[in-house]
């Protein structure tokens, strides 16, 4: 009987090579998942186009303020009453808020943005955690990631209801937000003071238009009601 005498290690150092081989790829598996982890996502906003503004913003007494640097003496004074989960809010935002810009950035308006967060029903729902971000951009960016965040949040709010903190700074994200924004949004930096802020706004309505309900606009103290207020910017166009 004859025959080859095979090496009785030719058969492990194979396995083994094999063995190797599936090592490397899971490693390599691994490293692409971990890297993948670690790129910033990027949404649909990243890439929608954003409008320019050419106007002032302040955060300030309960209010965020939009008004054009030379605004005129007898500019009308503007109070917008609204909750990020209402919408008539989000319909009024998209009757008037481009006529709106144009009036404020013409100087012949000062709007004053009182957001508020009763339709929460006194939890912490999307009115306030679409609220105070929305508050924490306009008090540590600049007017255009301010205009165009709130522009989202009304437009797509059916879409965004719900959304998480997270997802809600990835959308200041990707329109242009600092990190530092970013970071305050995810940290609820600015929650505790939005609340607060919002509450008075609810109690000021109470006050100056018997009931709290959204939207509400004022001009110069007086409301505007019923389907005009669908067109308020029309006499500030000219």
């Amino acid at each position: 009987m004859s025959g080859k005498v095979r090496n009785p290690n030719e058969t492990s150092r194979g396995f083994l090579w094999a063995v190797l081989a599936l090592v490397v790829i899971a490693v390599a598996v691994i490293a692409y998942v971990v890297m993948s982890g670690q790129q910033p996502k990027v949404t649909e906003y990243a890439e929608r186009e954003q409008t320019p503004v050419s106007f002032e913003l302040a955060a300030k007494d309960n209010v965020v303020q939009l008004k054009a640097a030379n605004a005129k003496k007898d500019a009308a004074n503007v109070d917008l009453y609204e909750d990020f989960s209402c919408h008539y809010c989000a319909q009024l935002a998209e009757a008037t808020d481009a006529d709106m810009k144009k009036a404020i950035e013409a100087g012949n308006v000062v709007v004053n943005i009182h957001t508020m967060h009763f339709l929460d029903g006194g939890q912490d729902g999307h009115s306030t955690a679409a609220g105070t971000a929305a508050y924490t951009v306009a008090k540590m960016d600049t007017p255009a990631v301010y205009w165009n965040y709130r522009e989202v949040m009304m437009k797509d709010q059916q879409n965004l209801y719900g959304k998480s903190v997270d997802e809600l700074a990835q959308i200041a994200a990707d329109l242009g937000a600092s990190a530092e924004t970013v970071d305050a949004i995810k940290s609820g930096q600015y929650q505790d003071e939005f609340k607060k802020l919002a509450d008075a706004n609810e109690a000021k309505l109470e006050k100056v238009g018997k009931q709290v309900s959204s939207p509400r606009v004022f001009i110069d103290g007086t409301e505007v009601q019923g389907q005009e207020m669908y067109s308020w910017t029309a006499p500030y166009l000219k």
